[in-house]
Formats: C-alpha cells, structure tokens, sequence
C-alpha cells in the first residue's frame, strides 16, 4: 500500500477555473471537493501541507511565496493568478503592503471574539451562480450588504447559527452547505436592507468602485485609494467612540444610536456588529462627499480637537490634513474643558500599550501638545 502522503508530488488531477473575484480558500475548498476530499485532509495530501495547522489560519491572507508556488505548479494556474485570489493582492490600495500576517483593520477577520464573525455571504448571489463561489470582497470591512440584492450578508447559519467556515465544510457537490447541520446556505433568509437606508449600499459601491480605480476624488482633489482606506479607519473609529453621536443631515443617525443602546445586549446569534459597521461605512461616506464642510460640523458638534484626528496617525496623506488643519483650529491645552472621548482613548490608548492606567499617564496624553 501507498504511503499515505505519496499523492504530493502529483499536479491536481481537476483544477477548477477561477473566478476574478474569488477568494483563495473558496477555489481551494472547490479543488478539494472535485478530488473528492473535504478543504484540511486534501491539503495535507497534496500539498504536503499540515492541513490542520493551515485551515486554522486565515488562507485569503497568507502571504507564504512557498504556498503560491506550490499552488501555481500544482494547479498549472499561473502564479499571478493564484495571487489574485489572495487578499494581499490589495496591498498598496486598500491597506499597507507590508502589513504582516494579521488581518488589518480594513479586512473583516474571521476570529474574533466580539464579533464571531464566519465567512460573510450573500445568500442570493451563491443561489444565482451557476457555480458558487465565494467573493473577495465579501471580507472587506467596508462591505456589509450586497448593493446588487439590496440585503445584509450573513456570516452564519440561518438554522442552526453555526459560523461558515471552510474547513468545517463535509464534502459535497459545491460549497454551499452548513459544515454542521448540512442546510443550503443559499435558503439563508437575511434582513433586507430599507429603501430610507439605501445611502449605505452607494456608500459600499463607492468605496468598492474607488479600490477597482486606485483613486478616489475627495473635494475634486484625486487621492490614492490607500490613503482614503487609512482615513476611513479614523474616522470610524472617531465615530464610534461618540456616545451620543451628532451627525447633521444623515439620515441614518436614529436608528444607529438604537442600534448602539441594544449593542450591550449583543448576543452572538444576532448580526449587530454587521449592523453597526454598515451604518459607520455610511457616516464616513457622508462626510467624504462634502468632506470640509462635513469635518467641520461634525468636529464643532462632537467637541472633537485638532489632536483628535490626527493623533497615532503618521502617515496623514496631504488632503486630509489640509483639511483638519482648515477646518478643526488648534486648541489651547490650558484651562480648556476636556470631553469624556479624550479621557476615554487616552485610557485605551494606555491599555493597547501595556502601561499603568492613572491620572499622570492619561494627563500626559491628553495635554500633549498638537
């Protein structure tokens, strides 16, 4: 008999057709399942591979030459292909090209404590192909519904809750189906997403068309993609940070702040964390169409400083601090009134670093000067 592992000198014997918009692991797991192995035992045989140990990791963000070249031989797709399939492929346009083997703020991960977040889908897409397939852009972080179907995605059953994952997928005719309980993913009924809140799904179409494009105009001034995907992830994090959030003239701010008076209550089965970031991807696109006007409204009436949009952020690109130094005026650290958002980064800041939390070290950072 054969040594168990003899099949990893061999090319595969079917090597599914990529989409352009496919994720990596979803061609994967089709190859496996047209060798008739579900996605971890059919990479520890013909990859050669511990299957366990790399289904375990995110796939989509590998960045290990010696897996693309493998790959590339096995499959005879070129290596250029088989990188296209990889979430690093967006490097340099929609986070730092050098960022390490961790997700960045800009790719939903899959392992995440608070949020449980599975593979994110859209139930009607994967019904409607003729083959299904899992999209790329389904793990941006900007990218919460399908503006296509006009529906929430889903990262889960919608029978028994069970996170999607590849690897827990059992083999079967395409990978469509619940790794637990076995129910086509395609039935998975999601939340429509209201005609009042449509402003969410141009939001994802904009910042999706501006990442296919490189570039995106921001108050008629052409900005890199890159940069506006790094001011992006500022701006939400400014926005989420508010308590009693005021936004003027986004529709979408009463049901946001419901939204985050129930998030305490937040249970994993629930979808609130998709929710949320539709409606932070939202605001931010609010304020990029009338970007100087916007900032300055929202700064004045969130009480938000100079330091506020531009501390910890080393790289501000030429337009965005323009308008911060415009619109947002220096403030004066003396005898000036100190809002609970700047007491509460500092301290979180403390807590990210490792450092004691007391009153010196959170007066240190809230009176440094801009």
């Amino acid at each position: 008999m054969r040594k168990q592992g003899w099949v990893d000198r061999y090319r595969f014997l079917i090597t599914p057709q990529p989409y352009l918009d496919e994720l990596l692991s979803s061609w994967l797991t089709r190859t496996a399942f047209s060798h008739g192995y579900s996605l971890t035992p059919f990479v520890s045989r013909f990859l050669k591979y511990d299957g366990s140990s790399l289904t375990r990791t995110d796939i989509d963000f590998q960045d290990t030459h010696e897996l693309f070249e493998k790959l590339t031989h096995k499959s005879r797709l070129t290596y250029t292909q088989i990188f296209q399939m990889s979430l690093q492929s967006e490097g340099g346009y929609l986070f730092e090209s050098e960022h390490g083997l961790y997700p960045p703020k800009q790719i939903r991960k899959l392992i995440d404590k608070r949020a449980h977040y599975g593979l994110m889908f859209c139930p009607k897409c994967l019904a409607e192909d003729t083959i299904p397939y899992w999209r790329k852009h389904w793990r941006y972080y900007f990218y919460n519904a399908c503006p296509k179907h006009k529906v929430f995605l889903a990262d889960r059953c919608g029978v028994c809750s069970e996170r999607i994952r590849f690897s827990k997928m059992t083999l079967s005719d395409a990978i469509v189906y619940c790794g637990k309980c076995g129910r086509d993913l395609r039935k998975t009924i999601t939340q429509k997403v209201p005609k009042l809140y449509e402003d969410g799904l141009c939001a994802i179409t904009y910042f999706e068309q501006g990442l296919k494009n490189g570039s995106f105009s921001i108050n008629n001034i052409p900005a890199h993609s890159l940069s506006v995907f790094h001011v992006h992830t500022i701006l939400s994090y400014l926005l989420n940070r508010q308590k009693n959030l005021f936004l003027e003239g986004f529709s979408m701010l009463e049901p946001y702040r419901s939204l985050c008076q129930h998030e305490q209550n937040y249970h994993s089965k629930k979808a609130t964390s998709i929710y949320k970031s539709f409606y932070l991807n939202a605001m931010v696109f609010y304020l990029m169409e009338d970007f100087s006007s916007r900032l300055k409204s929202f700064s004045e009436e969130n009480h938000l400083t100079h330091r506020d949009f531009l501390h910890g952020f080393k790289k501000a690109p030429f337009w965005y601090k323009k308008a911060i130094d415009t619109y947002v005026p220096f403030q004066d650290t003396v005898g000036r009134q100190i809002s609970e958002s700047e007491v509460i980064g500092a301290m979180n800041y403390l807590k990210s670093t490792g450092q004691t939390i007391n009153q010196k070290n959170v007066s240190n950072i809230v009176f440094i000067k801009n």
